[in-house]
């Protein structure tokens, strides 16, 4: 009995043995799957994180940020407005670039459909102010800020950027450091906008055509040209137009860069001032080799339309405005144009939702603000309280910036309009002097305004200007005639304005409401100039 039980217990083992063994092997083997598995897996992943990185950042050399960098906003982020990246290059002179990058993301963010995204002069204003990201966010009434600096090391130009709630000033991401060597630095603001519209979860690196040029003596010509031209100074429209000119040598098919002389041109009609019959014929040629290069920006077809505008073409105008506006619905620029376009053609309801719909975008900025003043006084011939409108809105841009010369010219009209004379003349010479005038015109402006009052100054400023002109300096001959017409000399200010019309005067766009013309409306030759410069009567 006993050899029998341990006969028994032998074989038990060995059955427990060999089903063990088995066990052991089919596991083995399922290890031997998992393992294949896994790897196979972590190879497509790898090859699918390579492929989209490539896709999304050629050439790149930083990864992406890491996931625990990514705060979740309380709510979808709609709109956001960039501020001036810093300059951390220990130079100065490099104010440009930095800014140039700064413009540049604001430029690709805008093509994004559904962000909304706040233009340059807004942004800008708040340059070098440290205000809290909440008081922004009102300001401008956005959900998020992006702001960074660009730092130079070595050969590199390093930039760095994060994303600030402002709704309760959280940072919900941080960027690694994007570097670029200082010979590819255009790269730096498309890599800077896909990364950020990848955080927004909005589309942008695939659907927006690259409009950088790849030289790189051309990208920085063009930054200088940008930096220049957003002085609107005289000077700043004079070496502008070098710095373009510059740009387009080194990279003949820059579109951006046409555009931007363009522009220049067109504004150096008011702020140089160039003669339109000089000037114009430059900005369009210009602006259609931009068009040319570059149908599909909204930027081109907007400066096309601003040299039609000076050259008294109203259907090419509103063609390319339409077309700009189609292209970018965000581009505060068109709107603006689009507005002045609107008040030239008399529709004074139109043009005020135009110039309406540009502060909207870029809220801060002074040249909007200001020119609201303007669209609404040349509507007063509709509705006598715009004239009221028009001179609260000067006393609003005055407290958004008190230093701005433009808007104390628009209060003096105001005052005009209100008819109170010598407020005109306090807000007349106040401007005089705010622009820098030598103290000695000012006290001539005083003087002239005590011997014979308001007509006083006009006598003195169109005495000023023909003496100007008759040395050979260009001088307004649209503004000669307003101030014969404001003197009563109606005979002399049809006479100027037909000089106007010979030298094809860009300042004939305000024929139709400016307030200087009034004088010379009950006269049957001023219907009969608003015939030969194709505006409705």
């Amino acid at each position: 009995v006993e050899s029998k039980s341990e006969s028994q217990i032998s074989d038990f083992k060995l059955r427990n043995e060999d089903r063990r063994l088995k066990n052991e092997d089919h596991q083995s083997n399922s290890n031997f799957k998992n393992r294949y598995v896994l790897i196979a897996v972590s190879i497509i992943s790898i090859l699918f994180i390579s492929l989209s990185f490539y896709v999304y950042f050629p050439n790149a050399k930083e990864s992406p940020p890491p996931q625990n960098n990514l705060v979740e906003a309380a709510a979808p982020i709609r709109s956001i407005a960039v501020l001036p990246l810093k300059n951390l290059t220990g130079d100065a002179n490099n104010e440009y670039f930095s800014d140039g990058v700064t413009e540049s993301i604001i430029t690709q963010l805008s093509r994004v459909n559904e962000l909304k995204v706040v233009s340059r002069s807004s942004t800008f204003a708040l340059k070098g102010k440290e205000i809290d990201p909440r008081e922004i966010g009102k300001k401008l009434n956005v959900d998020a800020l992006l702001e960074g600096s660009i730092q130079k090391k070595g050969d590199l130009l390093s930039a760095s950027v994060r994303l600030i709630s402002t709704q309760d000033g959280r940072i919900l991401w941080t960027s690694q450091d994007f570097e670029r060597p200082i010979a590819n630095a255009y790269e730096l603001q498309d890599t800077i906008s896909c990364n950020i519209a990848i955080k927004l979860r909005t589309e942008l690196c695939d659907t927006v055509t690259k409009q950088n040029t790849n030289n790189a003596d051309a990208y920085q010509a063009y930054l200088k040209g940008r930096y220049q031209w957003n002085k609107r100074t005289g000077q700043g429209i004079k070496q502008s137009i070098g710095f373009y000119e510059q740009a387009i040598t080194f990279d003949a098919n820059y579109a951006l860069a046409y555009a931007g002389l363009a522009d220049s041109y067109v504004q150096g009609v008011w702020l140089v001032p160039f003669a339109p019959d000089f000037a114009l014929p430059k900005a369009i040629k210009a602006a259609k080799k931009a068009i040319e290069l570059d149908e599909m920006s909204a930027e081109t077809h907007t400066a096309l339309a601003s040299a039609y505008q000076l050259s008294w073409d109203w259907e090419g105008t509103e063609r390319e405005l339409k077309r700009a506006i189609e292209l970018n619905p965000k581009y505060a620029r068109a709107h603006h144009v689009n507005a002045f376009h609107l008040a030239s053609m008399g529709r004074h309801d139109e043009a005020l939702d135009a110039i309406k719909r540009a502060a909207e975008l870029d809220p801060l900025n002074l040249v909007i603000s200001a020119d609201i003043a303007m669209i609404q006084w040349n509507g007063r011939f509709i509705d006598k309280n715009r004239i009221d409108m028009a001179y609260a809105q000067c006393l609003k841009t005055i407290g958004m910036d008190a230093s701005y010369v433009e808007v104390r010219e628009y209060l003096a009209i105001a005052y005009w309009l209100k008819g109170m004379p010598e407020k005109y003349a306090e807000g007349y010479i106040k401007a005089k002097e705010m622009g820098g005038g030598k103290r000695g015109i000012i006290e001539a402006y005083k003087k002239a305004y005590k011997s014979k009052g308001v007509n006083g100054i006009f006598q003195k400023e169109l005495n000023e200007m023909l003496a100007v002109r008759s040395k050979g300096t260009y001088q307004s001959t649209t503004r000669i005639a307003q101030l014969y017409a404001l003197l009563g000399q109606k005979d002399a200010a049809f006479k100027w304005l037909e000089k106007a019309f010979q030298e094809h005067n860009a300042e004939i766009v305000g024929l139709k409401a400016f307030p200087f013309f009034d004088p010379l409306r009950d006269d049957p030759r001023f219907a009969a100039l608003l015939r030969r410069a194709g505006l409705p009567e």
